[in-house]
């Protein structure tokens, strides 16, 4: 039996691996998700929300178990997962990237989103009254989300989006505290991703040296839209 972390990404919460958990469950194993603050039903004020809280949350979850883990991370989770493990490699088996951004030290999630390789993206961001978060709107999100996923589960995913916190975006990757060279790496791109375009899912993954990459021909969301297939990925 393994243990799988499972952190979700921008806008959305633990739910929306509700379908990718039970077919873990059901393959024998333990499925561990969460709420980063701010998001899902977690309602921490956004002012609050920095990267390290993310990190350290995450940190705090791995420390929780008994032995090392399978941490995945879709989208902007692949920037908190970086984070995790290298401030504790020794409670992570592996790190599985799904449709993830992947910084290096010292750079953030803005610095890759805006590189020239992430330009065809389909998704369309609002600033909230206050400054501190963005939105993404309804009218993109189908698209930038959940292009391939059947219309009645885009809809209800659309509806429980939140308010992004703009700090985890803009702030740069902390540097490592730990060596967590040796840790495995595995990168799952999605060639129909509206939000991550495939260009810039293949410059992150070409710098992960040695990792494996699996492809999937599907959308931004996999957990949705192809969640056995995901699931035989994670369990290989």
């Amino acid at each position: 039996m393994a243990r799988y972390v499972l952190v979700h990404g921008a806008w959305h919460g633990a739910w929306c691996w509700n379908l990718l958990a039970e077919r873990l469950r059901a393959a024998g194993h333990e499925v561990v998700t969460f709420d980063l603050p701010s998001l899902g039903d977690d309602y921490t004020p956004l002012a609050e929300v920095t990267l390290q809280s993310w990190i350290d949350h995450t940190v705090a979850v791995l420390a929780d178990s008994p032995e090392p883990v399978l941490l995945v991370g879709h989208s902007m989770a692949g920037v908190v997962v970086t984070g995790a493990v290298n401030a504790m490699p020794e409670k992570v088996a592996a790190v599985i990237y799904v449709t993830a951004f992947v910084p290096l030290p010292g750079e953030s999630l803005f610095d890759l989103a805006t590189r020239p390789e992430g330009a065809a993206t389909r998704l369309l961001q609002l600033p909230t009254a206050d400054g501190l978060a963005t939105i993404a709107t309804a009218e993109t999100a189908g698209a930038a989300f959940y292009g391939c996923c059947p219309p009645a589960e885009a809809g209800a995913a659309i509806a429980r989006l939140r308010p992004q916190a703009l700090q985890p975006v803009l702030a740069p990757l902390p540097a490592p505290s730990g060596d967590s060279t040796h840790i495995p790496r595995v990168y799952i791109e999605c060639t129909e991703d509206g939000a991550i375009p495939i260009a810039l899912q293949r410059y992150m993954a070409g710098r992960l040296v040695g990792a494996r990459v699996h492809s999937l021909a599907t959308d931004h969301s996999p957990f949705v839209s192809m969640p056995d297939r995901l699931a035989q990925l994670l369990l290989a």
